[in-house]
Formats: C-alpha cells, structure tokens, sequence
C-alpha cells in the first residue's frame, strides 16, 4: 500500500499550517503495511493541480489523503464533496482572488470521494476524538484540491481519496487567543487513524 498525505504551506496570517503539522508527524509515526510520502502543496489555484498531478503520476498511491487547516473548528471535518468552482474573499500566496470561477469549464458539478466517509468517521468517534462529516470543502485552495484528486481518481480506477479539514493546534504560535484549538497529538491519532483504516480495509 502506498499513501499520499498531503498538508499546506502557512498562507494569511497563519506562519504555521496545521495540516502540514500533522502530515509530517503521521510520516515519521509511520503506517502498518503502508509506505507514507508527505508533501506540503502550495496554497495557490493556479499552482496546487499541476503539483498534486505530477506526484500522483510519479508515486502512483493506492490512496491520497489531504490535509487543510480550518481555523473557527474544535472538531476534525471529513469532506464529502468537492464542487467545480473557485471563489474566494482572501488571496492565495500568489496574490489571486478567484471570483467563482469553474476549475475546469467541461468539469462535473460536483465529485464525491470514493472513501466510506461514515466509517472513518466512526473510526475517529472511537478514538474519542470529536468529528463531523461536511458537505462543503469551501471554495478556497483545499476545495481546488479535492476536486482535482478525485479527478484523478476517475482517471485512475481503485485509486481512493479523501480531504481532511483540521482545526489549528493547540499552542499554534500565529493562533489567536479566542480561536479554537485541538491537541497536535489528537490530530495525529485521528489522521493516523485514518489512514490505517483505508489501507486494512484495501488489503
């Protein structure tokens, strides 16, 4: 078995992105009978599809696993949906403001993943940890992601993907007082957590 966890670059005022916190610490915790690659994609519309592209066409995982940081969440967001659409009320790392624009002009509406979302989601309830399921990744730079992966995964039949939204961690330097937070350690075990569960189920 082969993982792709993706998190992101710091964008705004964040200096530290959640999501790449928790894909390096998975990395290093490592995956029972999977081979985890880590890669930080950049905050940026333009840029993110070309990336995530070219690592799928060069690793070719059995399953893509994305991170984003969702500041205003106590809670870890599984993604159900990735819509073809970009808009946005703050610019990505490269200055850009998209204002609904399609992701691809001949693109399905709407992707769903390919990942049993329930069960995962029981899977993280087990550990204790507190979850939701979403109907909605946004319109920023994770949605913009999403909808590519599961792109890919129509173009590459038994491949699985799923976007995962995390709140900031708890102690995150940038993180204002009144934001709330999650333990990086609860995060760990919940993506962790994750990730096992798709690869048993996949064997």
């Amino acid at each position: 078995m082969k993982v792709l966890l993706t998190g992101f670059e710091p964008f705004g005022k964040y200096k530290e992105n959640s999501s790449w916190a928790v894909a390096e610490k998975v990395t290093a915790c490592g995956v029972v009978d999977a081979e985890v690659i880590a890669m930080r994609l950049p905050v940026s519309f333009a840029g993110v599809g070309a990336v995530l592209r070219k690592a799928v066409e060069e690793y070719s995982p059995n399953v893509v696993i994305m991170l984003g940081q969702a500041a205003g969440i106590d809670y870890i967001k599984l993604e159900r949906i990735a819509i073809n659409m970009m808009d946005a009320t703050i610019a990505d790392n490269n200055g850009y403001i998209p204002d609904e624009e399609p992701i691809y002009a001949d693109g399905t509406a709407a992707l769903f993943t390919n990942v049993d979302i329930k069960k995962m989601r029981r899977a993280i309830e087990e550990l204790g940890i507190p979850v939701k399921v979403s109907n909605s990744a946004g319109l920023y730079v994770c949605n913009r992601t999403y909808y590519e992966a599961l792109r890919l995964c129509n173009e590459r039949p038994g491949m699985k993907a799923l976007f995962v939204h995390l709140p900031l961690y708890e102690g995150q330097p940038s993180a204002a007082e009144e934001q709330p937070t999650m333990p990086l350690d609860d995060m760990l075990k919940a993506v962790w957590g994750i990730t096992t569960s798709i690869c048993q189920r996949r064997k």
